[in-house]
């Protein structure tokens, strides 16, 4: 039995936090978010702007640890690059 235990399906996993999806999910979210009409009409600076927003948020969400500084102090200066250059626009 314990050959066919998938540790991203288990609860409270602190190896594989985050919910499985298969590949037959995930191909169809991508081909839905590529036929969702609403994307066509974004320009790529109104997604830039949205990328960058959601990387801050998720940067402030984050605790500062001593292990996660590093990737940290990095997002955080791609994410004021982006925004240099969005306001150069």
């Amino acid at each position: 039995m314990g050959v066919f235990r998938r540790p991203e399906l288990e609860k409270d996993n602190p190896v594989a936090p985050q919910l499985y999806v298969g590949p037959r999910r995930r191909h169809k979210l991508f081909r839905d978010a590529e036929r969702d009409p609403s994307s066509a009409d974004d320009s790529l600076v109104d997604t830039l702007q949205t990328l960058s927003q959601a990387a801050k948020r998720f940067a402030d969400s984050v605790p500062t640890l001593k292990n996660n500084q590093r990737e940290r102090a990095a997002l955080l200066k791609a994410i004021a690059e982006a925004n240099r250059l969005l306001r150069k626009e």
